[in-house]
């Protein structure tokens, strides 16, 4: 597709070129890891125009970590590996320019323990935060995510990755209200017409870079789209049958095939109030050699799984793309302020945005969307305040139990009774303690989290409540039952 256009508001508007992407790197899982992240590190130091900011998400090892930086130094030389959980969160930051801060965000609601197979609990999944200062003096606040997958038809963790989005957005915001150049970027494991999408392209006072260049992009795929079309004109970057890793034979099909499962999950949302696209690509498409024996098409493969999102950001906002984004696909009813409405240089402008940064701009999620959240609150807290009983239930069951085994063995005859009676003692009391355990701590520290993120919703919903009556003129009440 042709670069999205921007109007130039002055003869010397900074750039930022920027690179995210998912790169399955897990250890002893992902195949030729190594190869392929050899190769992506390769990539990203020698690319046209050279990247300014770059964020990986599943660079869990740290080898792999030392290995791009060597590779990529010379042009990125500033980069910070997070560390969070057991095993990593495996989110890396890298940039041309000094990173004057950085921390990491872990989501409160963050997977299960018990489901040990997924592993999101284990990885401690959250925000990787960077504060970097553009040559410009501006600050920009880039916020590095790889959100919670659905893994299943049903989606049980739809209230996790919701939840996460909400602190996603809440990260957003704040760097907005700062009159910070807001950058949130990663895999979102959403797609663009999700419930964690909208949370983030409102709350967040952000815009979607792909919506900013093409506010015309459908959100649901045409029937028939071929995966030339789902990459070039809806932005796909997952489960596109052109990627070894995902395609359905055992050759890489031509472009015009017909490609019913590709998904846009990966993003780069920008704060309009400061910066505007100026182009926006799906990357990282072409295929590399294959080290050795494995899955591609002669003797090729994808570099991941996933595709990259490349962005070009311009460090000024744009009227017309803002124009254009609210027109269609605004959510909110009384949508932000249009972003430019004073004539002059874009340094005048900045400097208004700066001083009007307030309540009049702010821009709140509707009370049918916030009732949505609250909906998907609600039925997740219901099933676990389920299984927190069941499972303190069984810990409590097993100490009768277990004296009665051991008692049972006492009075037993015989040594093979005995021996059964000891090792179902053994299960009794390894079983009742796991129950005890998850029950007592993590499932219910989930439920004190989910009362959390209620609360906040509710305090927001009030706030948002009262934007609306304020504008409109008149008294919209309230009521602690509304939610």
């Amino acid at each position: 597709m042709a670069e999205a256009s921007l109007p130039e508001i002055n003869g010397d508007v900074p750039l930022v070129y920027i690179l995210s992407l998912n790169c399955w790197g897990l250890k002893y899982i992902s195949k030729h890891r190594a190869a392929r992240l050899n190769e992506i590190s390769l990539r990203i130091a020698n690319a046209s125009p050279q990247y300014d900011i770059v964020a990986l998400q599943e660079f869990w090892v740290y080898s792999d970590y030392l290995n791009l930086r060597q590779k990529t130094s010379a042009v990125l030389p500033y980069g910070k590996f997070y560390f969070s959980g057991a095993i990593g969160g495996g989110l890396v930051v890298l940039s041309k320019w000094p990173i004057e801060q950085s921390s990491m965000f872990r989501y409160p609601l963050n997977g299960r323990p018990t489901a040990f197979f997924r592993g999101d609990f284990y990885v401690g999944k959250g925000v990787a935060c960077a504060t970097i200062r553009h040559p410009s003096g501006r600050i920009l606040d880039v916020f590095n995510t790889h959100l919670h997958a659905p893994y299943e038809q049903t989606d049980t963790y739809l209230c996790h990755r919701t939840a996460q989005a909400w602190e996603m957005a809440k990260l957003l915001r704040g760097a907005v209200q700062k009159n910070h150049v807001a950058i949130g970027l990663g895999d979102f494991n959403m797609i663009p017409s999700s419930l964690a999408h909208r949370i983030i392209s409102t709350n967040g006072l952000v815009s979607d870079s792909w919506l900013s260049a093409y506010p015309d992009t459908p959100s649901i795929r045409p029937p028939n789209a071929t995966a030339q079309h789902n990459i070039e004109v809806l932005g796909t970057t997952c489960d596109s049958v052109l990627n070894t890793w995902r395609m359905p034979g055992p050759n890489i099909p031509p472009q015009d095939s017909v490609d019913p499962r590709a998904q846009r999950l990966d993003y780069v949302f920008h704060s309009p109030r400061t910066s505007s696209v100026r182009a926006i690509k799906v990357a990282m498409i072409d295929p590399m050699q294959i080290p050795s024996e494995g899955k591609g098409s002669g003797g090729v493969m994808s570099v991941s799984d996933h595709f990259a999102v490349d962005v070009v950001l311009a460090l000024a906002p744009s009227e017309e793309q803002q124009n254009a984004l609210n027109r269609g696909h605004s959510m909110d009813p009384q949508p932000m302020r249009t972003l430019i409405e004073v004539a002059g240089s874009a340094r005048a402008q900045e400097a208004d945005l700066v001083g009007q940064v307030g309540e009049k701009d702010e821009k709140y999620i509707p009370q049918e969307v916030l009732n949505e959240i609250l909906a998907v609150r609600k039925k997740y807290a219901d099933r676990e305040q389920k299984e927190y009983k069941w499972r303190i239930a069984h810990f409590w069951a097993s100490i009768p139990a277990l004296v009665a085994t051991h008692v049972g063995v006492w009075w037993s005859p015989h040594n093979g009774v005995s021996f059964m009676l000891v090792f179902v003692s053994w299960v009794i009391a390894v079983t009742g303690v796991m129950d005890g355990l998850i029950g007592f701590i993590f499932t219910g520290s989930e439920l004190r989290a989910l009362k959390e993120f209620e609360e906040e919703v509710v305090m927001y919903k009030k706030l948002a409540a009262a934007s609306v009556s304020a504008k409109s003129g008149t008294n919209a009440s309230f009521r602690e039952t509304d939610h």
